[in-house]
């Protein structure tokens, strides 16, 4: 009796810990749009491939095996959340507990898989899923060993890119701009055991936003996974697609420039993160990026510490002043 009493207390006093998991990655986007055929050729384009469709959503996927990395239902355009990954379904049952969280369910939707929803602090809808189906891997035509300056690895062999969309492997992470930092920061870390790459401080030393990313331990991941940014209305920042290389980032450019795609900033070179970077609006004005070569951290890596204006720095490229919201 006295251990159970002790866990209770235990249970009570820690709530948030004894609901937290720690996610493996971020899984799909979920949007809303009145004409499929119009999402579903832009998404084409811009580097995506159809894994499934009905009459009333469509499912897209990348080159690596998640079964989709966007869902588009059909309904008025809006972003109506995003998916993480559960490493196992003792983990749904047990984020399942957190407040304001549903039960298990299963995902009846191709894929499949089960999954636990709860809205953040600005109402998204957080979805953790596990179990979703995993396709083969695509093939990316042009990945080949590059030559450096120091490193040459590319022997004997030529470069012949042809034209086309970029070819996108995996989502990669998800912007919120969010109407309070703090709360918001504090749900993500709290819920899903996300961890800071980078804060960014106000002039009166106030941390404002934050570069999170998953805490896999000694495993090295993405830097981030997810940005918040306050702003006075919550919206999608963006969601963001890993591509092979720098290749793909300008073939991609050039193929939805010519295609007549709303282009919204790049190409650059993040300070940040690091990655070069590209991004673009869809049809219903919701931005998406391609990006390459970006950070990655492990339980060894110190957080930076650095002052607002930092977040939107290019190293090369194109700068804050071009970027078109």
């Amino acid at each position: 009796m006295i251990w159970l009493f002790g866990i209770k207390l235990i249970a009570n006093t820690y709530d948030k810990d004894v609901t937290m998991i720690k996610v493996k990655d971020v899984l799909y986007a979920r949007f809303s749009a009145p004409d499929l055929d119009l999402m579903e050729a832009y998404l084409l384009d811009f580097g995506l491939v159809r894994a499934a469709r009905d009459e009333g959503a469509l499912y897209m996927r990348a080159t690596d095996g998640e079964h989709h990395v966007h869902i588009t239902e059909l309904g008025p355009p809006a972003f109506q959340g995003f998916a993480f990954e559960a490493a196992s379904m003792q983990d749904l049952a047990i984020i399942a507990k957190a407040d304001g969280a549903s039960p298990v369910e299963t995902l009846e939707t191709p894929g499949g898989g089960a999954r636990v929803t709860i809205a953040d602090p600005d109402g998204f809808q957080v979805e953790i899923v596990h179990g979703l189906e995993t396709l083969a891997p695509l093939g990316v035509a042009h990945a080949a060993p590059r030559n450096s300056g120091s490193d040459r690895q590319r022997l004997g062999n030529s470069v012949r890119l042809g034209p086309g969309p970029a070819i996108c492997k995996r989502l990669g992470h998800v912007v919120l701009n969010v109407t309070d930092f703090e709360t918001s920061d504090a749900f993500y870390k709290s819920h899903f055991g996300l961890v800071s790459s980078d804060e960014l401080f106000d002039e009166d030393g106030v941390i404002r936003v934050a570069f999170s990313r998953v805490d896999r331990g000694p495993e090295y991941v993405d830097h981030h996974t997810l940005l918040t940014v306050p702003a006075e209305q919550a919206a999608l920042g963006h969601i963001a697609f890993e591509v092979e290389d720098a290749n793909d980032v300008f073939i991609g450019h050039e193929h939805l420039v010519a295609k007549g795609y709303r282009h919204s900033w790049g190409i650059g070179r993040h300070v940040l993160g690091s990655q070069i970077f590209d991004y673009w609006f869809d049809p219903y004005g919701f931005r998406l990026e391609h990006w390459t070569d970006g950070d990655l951290f492990n339980q060894d890596t110190p957080m930076g510490r650095h002052p607002m204006a930092t977040a939107l720095d290019s190293q090369w490229g194109a700068t804050a002043a071009d970027r078109k919201v």
